[in-house]
Protein backbone atom coordinates (compact mmCIF):
# COMPACT_ATOMS: atom_id res chain seq x y z
CA UNK A 1 0.00 0.00 0.00
CA UNK A 2 2.50 2.45 0.74
CA UNK A 3 6.06 3.87 -0.09
CA UNK A 4 8.37 6.86 0.70
CA UNK A 5 6.95 8.38 -1.95
CA UNK A 6 3.52 9.29 0.56
CA UNK A 7 3.45 12.20 3.07
CA UNK A 8 1.04 11.66 5.78
CA UNK A 9 -0.50 14.70 7.62
CA UNK A 10 -1.64 13.85 11.59
CA UNK A 11 -2.69 16.25 13.54
CA UNK A 12 -2.56 15.50 17.02
CA UNK A 13 0.22 13.26 16.28
CA UNK A 14 2.51 13.43 19.35
CA UNK A 15 0.96 11.69 21.64
CA UNK A 16 -2.08 8.00 21.83
CA UNK A 17 -3.72 7.08 18.70
CA UNK A 18 -2.21 9.62 16.68
CA UNK A 19 1.60 8.66 17.96
CA UNK A 20 0.31 4.96 17.15
CA UNK A 21 -0.93 5.73 13.69
CA UNK A 22 2.24 7.53 12.80
CA UNK A 23 4.45 5.19 13.59
CA UNK A 24 2.50 2.22 11.64
CA UNK A 25 2.78 5.10 8.72
CA UNK A 26 6.43 5.36 9.36
CA UNK A 27 6.60 1.68 9.27
CA UNK A 28 4.94 0.98 6.29
CA UNK A 29 7.32 3.74 4.69
CA UNK A 30 5.36 7.12 4.47
CA UNK A 31 6.89 10.14 5.59
CA UNK A 32 4.89 11.22 8.55
CA UNK A 33 4.37 15.20 9.60
CA UNK A 34 3.35 14.64 12.96
CA UNK A 35 1.09 18.19 14.50
CA UNK A 36 1.09 18.92 18.09
CA UNK A 37 1.29 21.71 20.58
CA UNK A 38 4.46 20.38 22.71
CA UNK A 39 7.84 20.81 21.20
CA UNK A 40 9.05 18.25 23.49
CA UNK A 41 6.67 15.66 22.62
CA UNK A 42 6.99 16.79 19.19
CA UNK A 43 11.01 16.10 19.29
CA UNK A 44 10.48 12.68 21.13
CA UNK A 45 7.56 11.34 18.27
CA UNK A 46 10.03 12.27 15.75
CA UNK A 47 13.25 10.93 17.12
CA UNK A 48 11.78 7.51 18.00
CA UNK A 49 10.33 7.25 14.10
CA UNK A 50 13.70 8.14 13.00
CA UNK A 51 15.54 5.75 14.89
CA UNK A 52 13.03 3.08 14.25
CA UNK A 53 14.31 3.69 9.84
CA UNK A 54 11.64 6.06 9.37
CA UNK A 55 11.00 9.38 8.16
CA UNK A 56 9.28 12.00 10.30
CA UNK A 57 9.21 16.06 10.83
CA UNK A 58 6.89 18.00 13.46
CA UNK A 59 5.11 21.14 12.98
CA UNK A 60 4.53 23.00 15.77
CA UNK A 61 0.15 24.10 16.78
CA UNK A 62 -2.11 24.87 18.68
CA UNK A 63 -4.59 24.77 15.84
CA UNK A 64 -6.61 27.22 17.49
CA UNK A 65 -8.33 29.48 14.26
CA UNK A 66 -8.46 28.98 10.45
CA UNK A 67 -5.11 31.08 10.05
CA UNK A 68 -3.21 28.49 11.93
CA UNK A 69 -4.34 25.81 10.09
CA UNK A 70 -3.88 26.84 6.67
CA UNK A 71 -0.36 27.91 7.93
CA UNK A 72 0.26 23.76 9.48
CA UNK A 73 -1.24 22.61 5.48
CA UNK A 74 1.43 24.95 3.84
CA UNK A 75 3.91 24.07 5.97
CA UNK A 76 3.23 20.14 5.37
CA UNK A 77 3.26 20.87 1.54
CA UNK A 78 6.74 22.00 2.03
CA UNK A 79 8.28 19.58 4.25
CA UNK A 80 6.29 17.02 1.80
CA UNK A 81 8.17 17.78 -0.85
CA UNK A 82 5.36 19.66 -2.14
CA UNK A 83 2.20 17.47 -1.83
CA UNK A 84 0.57 15.55 1.03
CA UNK A 85 -1.44 12.66 0.27
CA UNK A 86 -2.97 11.35 3.57
CA UNK A 87 -4.77 13.33 5.96
CA UNK A 88 -5.60 12.45 9.56
CA UNK A 89 -7.59 15.05 11.52
CA UNK A 90 -6.76 13.11 15.14
CA UNK A 91 -6.39 16.30 17.07
CA UNK A 92 -9.26 17.06 19.36
CA UNK A 93 -10.75 18.39 22.38
CA UNK A 94 -13.59 18.07 24.80
CA UNK A 95 -13.77 19.33 28.24
CA UNK A 96 -15.44 17.08 30.84
CA UNK A 97 -18.73 18.24 32.71
CA UNK A 98 -22.03 18.87 32.44
CA UNK A 99 -22.98 20.75 29.22
CA UNK A 100 -24.91 23.38 30.77
CA UNK A 101 -21.90 24.44 32.84
CA UNK A 102 -19.59 24.88 29.47
CA UNK A 103 -18.69 28.87 28.53
CA UNK A 104 -19.05 30.00 25.10
CA UNK A 105 -15.43 30.31 25.45
CA UNK A 106 -14.95 26.88 25.91
CA UNK A 107 -17.26 25.84 23.35
CA UNK A 108 -15.57 28.27 20.87
CA UNK A 109 -12.23 26.28 21.87
CA UNK A 110 -14.09 22.82 21.09
CA UNK A 111 -15.72 23.80 17.98
CA UNK A 112 -12.27 26.22 16.51
CA UNK A 113 -10.07 22.76 17.32
CA UNK A 114 -12.68 19.84 16.76
CA UNK A 115 -14.70 21.03 13.42
CA UNK A 116 -13.00 24.53 12.10
CA UNK A 117 -9.32 23.78 11.97
CA UNK A 118 -9.88 20.59 10.11
CA UNK A 119 -12.23 21.96 7.83
CA UNK A 120 -9.40 24.50 7.28
CA UNK A 121 -7.09 21.66 6.53
CA UNK A 122 -8.88 20.04 3.84
CA UNK A 123 -10.17 23.05 1.91
CA UNK A 124 -6.16 24.18 1.81
CA UNK A 125 -5.18 20.71 0.63
CA UNK A 126 -7.99 19.30 -1.24
CA UNK A 127 -7.20 21.44 -4.39
CA UNK A 128 -3.65 19.85 -4.72
CA UNK A 129 -5.22 16.04 -3.42
CA UNK A 130 -7.82 16.39 -6.26
CA UNK A 131 -4.97 17.19 -8.91
CA UNK A 132 -3.04 14.40 -8.05
CA UNK A 133 -5.96 11.71 -7.45
CA UNK A 134 -4.78 8.11 -8.84
CA UNK A 135 -6.66 5.15 -8.15
CA UNK A 136 -9.00 4.20 -5.52
CA UNK A 137 -8.98 5.76 -2.10
CA UNK A 138 -9.89 3.72 0.63
CA UNK A 139 -10.89 5.20 4.35
CA UNK A 140 -8.25 4.60 6.98
CA UNK A 141 -10.99 4.04 9.61
CA UNK A 142 -14.80 4.09 9.74
CA UNK A 143 -14.99 7.39 11.44
CA UNK A 144 -16.38 10.52 9.54
CA UNK A 145 -14.24 11.96 7.27
CA UNK A 146 -14.81 14.95 5.10
CA UNK A 147 -14.76 14.22 1.19
CA UNK A 148 -14.33 15.72 -2.08
CA UNK A 149 -14.96 14.53 -5.49
CA UNK A 150 -14.43 15.97 -8.76
CA UNK A 151 -17.21 18.51 -9.53
CA UNK A 152 -18.61 18.08 -6.43
CA UNK A 153 -19.23 20.14 -3.09
CA UNK A 154 -17.55 19.43 0.23
CA UNK A 155 -19.42 16.87 2.36
CA UNK A 156 -19.56 14.72 5.48
CA UNK A 157 -18.88 10.55 4.87
CA UNK A 158 -19.57 7.83 8.08
CA UNK A 159 -19.39 4.98 8.61
CA UNK A 160 -18.17 3.50 5.29
CA UNK A 161 -16.31 0.92 5.33
CA UNK A 162 -15.52 0.70 1.59
CA UNK A 163 -13.51 2.26 -1.38
CA UNK A 164 -14.22 5.22 -2.01
CA UNK A 165 -14.14 7.60 -5.28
Amino acid sequence: MANGNLTALITGGTSGIGRATANKLAQLGVHVLVVGRSAERGKKTVDEIRAAGGKADFIASDLRDAASAREVAQKAVELGNRHVDILINNAGIYPFGPTHEMSEEQFDRVFSLNVKAPYFLVAELAPDGQKRQRGNRKPLDHGCRIRVGGNEPVWFEQGCDQSVD
